[in-house]
């Protein structure tokens, strides 16, 4: 009696374990045979908010590596939160990086193999031990045949490399967040004329901003001055610098905490002929002015008597 306990619950387990057993139908396309396998409903109805259904029923052919029910679920994608047009482009981004445009068996798939996907970006294989994997998602059934390309259900949703918000930019310094989220670094940044500095931190601990300020560690703003807009945990800004000078700037909300940033652009605005002038003015050079005058007349009329 208790071996056949035992016997059924090592079975049980190795069914656990196993792959989703999914049939399909050869002779129709690939949504159609996503919505059959019934644990695809949250793929399928996706695919119906992009509007790619029609798309992927298209002639072809097409990979698609399909995520099932509980990935969606794992993933935490709620399809009501995707209502504006930009959230609605982001859901297309992540759908496409499932799908190749073209047709690539288990038997093709080999350790190291790097494919571009629909959305074009590039995703990686894996194969290890029998198990391969696609970024970070194990393929759990291969080869699911349909009248216009493969399937292969997984077990994650993939999500596209976020794209590089400074491609194209030649970024000649990179300002990011301290550790503790109280400070720019680097603080202080020199720079020759017609040079970009960038600015960016992602999903930080708390909202910061660049703001142009009127002087070193000020709390006063330059009425259209630079700045990066309004504070934000996620930040990806830029600025040009054309002319010499010493740029200051702060976190707006932070500004308090001295978070500040000195970017010194060339010979730092310096003007040297006033900076002449200036010690010219200056008291103290004119009264060692005069007392070199002094001395000297002192000295002639000394002369003159010794004569």
């Amino acid at each position: 009696m208790r071996k056949s306990i035992v016997c059924t619950i090592v079975a049980c387990l190795l069914l656990a374990a196993m792959p989703y057993s999914v049939s399909a139908d050869a002779t129709e396309d690939i949504p159609t045979n996503a919505e059959a396998t019934g644990v695809h409903d949250s793929l399928v109805a996706a695919l119906s908010h992009a509007d790619l259904v029609a798309t992927l029923q298209g002639e072809g052919p097409f990979t698609v590596f399909a995520p099932t029910d509980q990935a969606f679920a794992d993933a935490g994608i709620d399809l009501d939160t995707f209502d504006t047009p930009e959230e609605n482009a982001t859901l297309v981004d992540i759908l496409l990086y499932h799908v190749y445009s073209g047709n690539v068996s288990s038997s093709e798939v080999t350790d190291g193999l790097s494919v571009e996907m629909v959305n074009g970006d590039s995703v990686s294989f894996t194969v290890a031990d029998g198990v391969v994997k696609i970024g970070e998602a194990t393929v759990t059934t291969a080869d699911v045949n349909a009248s216009n390309g493969i399937i292969h259900v997984i077990d994650k949703v993939l999500m596209p490399p976020a794209d590089d918000p400074f491609a194209g930019i030649d970024c000649a310094a990179t300002v990011g967040l301290t550790s503790d989220g109280y400070g720019f670094t680097p603080s202080i940044i020199n720079i020759d004329v017609g040079q970009t500095v960038c600015w960016s931190w992602t999903e930080a601990g708390m909202a910061h901003n660049v703001k142009q300020v009127d002087g070193f560690q000020s709390s006063t703003y330059v009425a259209d001055g630079v700045t990066s807009g309004a504070p934000a945990t996620t930040v990806a800004f830029h600025y040009t610098f054309t002319e010499n000078q010493t740029f200051y700037y702060a976190c707006e909300p932070h500004v308090s905490m001295k978070m500040h940033g000195e970017i010194v652009v060339g010979d730092g605005g310096v003007d040297s002929s006033s900076d002449t002038k200036e010690t010219e003015d200056a008291p103290g050079f004119v009264a060692s002015t005069m007392v070199v005058a002094i001395l000297g007349a002192v000295l002639f009329l000394g002369r003159r008597r010794s004569f």
